[in-house]
């Protein structure tokens, strides 16, 4: 608990407070992966959550363009959104987990 908060603190000393509650959230992804990791099957995790957690991973993606112009192609649009994840971000990640 010490560790992810001090990860999240840290953070956000270079990612907004609304980024970073939005990263937070990515607990509603990490929870249904580790549960199926630990259970040894993905199938054992209900479609309805899977679902779920494809649009919360979606939102985060969606967060990515951060105002970042996507016209033009999908490669160049991923692109701008892997060029705005700052180590403030990574840490809010890990934070999340």
């Amino acid at each position: 608990l010490f560790l992810g908060n001090a990860l999240q603190v840290i953070g956000l000393k270079t990612v907004p407070a609304d980024r970073a509650a939005f990263l937070v959230q990515l607990t509603t992804v990490m929870v249904p992966l580790v549960s199926a990791a630990t259970t040894g099957s993905f199938f054992s995790i209900p479609l309805r959550t899977w679902i779920a957690c494809l649009l919360a991973f979606s939102g985060v993606i969606v967060m990515g363009f951060d105002g970042k112009d996507i016209s033009g192609d999908l490669s160049s649009s991923l692109s701008s959104i892997t060029d705005t994840f700052t180590g403030g971000d990574l840490l809010i990640v890990l934070a999340a987990f």
